[in-house]
């Protein structure tokens, strides 16, 4: 929990023992010990949905937990790929009318958890076209790295979202909470500035290459009509 505002900490303890001293303490749950086996082929799945205007794909690559080093490098990879008009997505596939949206999201989280790509077809666009354009940006990046410009400007957008937030009671509460939660130490915010900016091209590449290699990922396509097999 935690607490923010206008407050002090002799009031916030009178009411934490009002409201949470009656309740009577438990044994805390057994660790959890089940780990998920490395996937080591791509795995695909085809919805047909007639109401859909145009296909959508989704694909799905295995990350670490958050706590794991490469966080704040997949991080601005993800930004790099598809934040604003100038990362690769909406230059490559939204200004070329092949795709309506292109978006990444990896959610934060204290297991291995996803990185997503999501991309909606522009009208006439098949599934498999859009598919292999979302995919050849990413082999793209693996095979020829991003320049310092490119990473620079990413590192920029992440700076400003982490300092805005800051400014906020709100905001200070969220990434406290955040930070010791995922990281496990609260203290981890204050280094946050300079994790992201020790990440070079060389580790946004790497990154690229291990992860977001199609062994590891599943690519999921909902679209009204099934295409034939190539």
């Amino acid at each position: 929990m935690v607490i923010t505002g206008d407050v002090k900490l002799a009031q916030v303890k009178a009411l934490a023992d009002q409201y949470f001293a009656p309740i009577p303490a438990q044994a805390p749950p057994k660790a959890v010990r089940t780990v998920e086996p490395e996937q080591k082929g791509e795995r695909r799945v085809f919805v047909k949905k007639e109401s859909v205007s145009t296909p959508n794909i989704m694909l799905a690559y295995h990350v670490p937990a958050t706590s794991h080093a490469d966080y704040y490098a997949l991080d601005l990879l993800a930004s790099m790929l598809s934040e604003g008009n100038s990362s690769r997505f909406y230059q490559a596939l939204v200004d070329k009318q092949l795709a309506v949206a292109a978006e990444t999201y990896m959610p934060m989280s204290f297991d291995p958890n996803l990185f997503y790509i999501l991309g909606v077809a522009n009208a006439g666009v098949s599934a498999d076209t859009l598919e292999k354009a979302l995919i050849e940006q990413i082999n793209l990046i693996a095979s020829q790295g991003v320049t310092q410009q490119e990473l620079e400007k990413v590192k920029n957008i992440k700076l400003m979202d982490f300092y805005r937030t800051m400014e906020t009671i709100n905001g200070k509460a969220n990434t406290l909470g955040t930070y010791e939660l995922y990281f496990g130490d609260y203290t981890k915010l204050f280094n946050a500035p300079e994790a992201y900016n020790k990440v070079t091209p060389a580790d946004i590449q790497r990154v690229a290459q291990t992860y977001l290699i199609k062994a590891n990922r599943t690519v999921g396509v909902l679209a009204a009509t099934e295409e034939s097999d190539k």
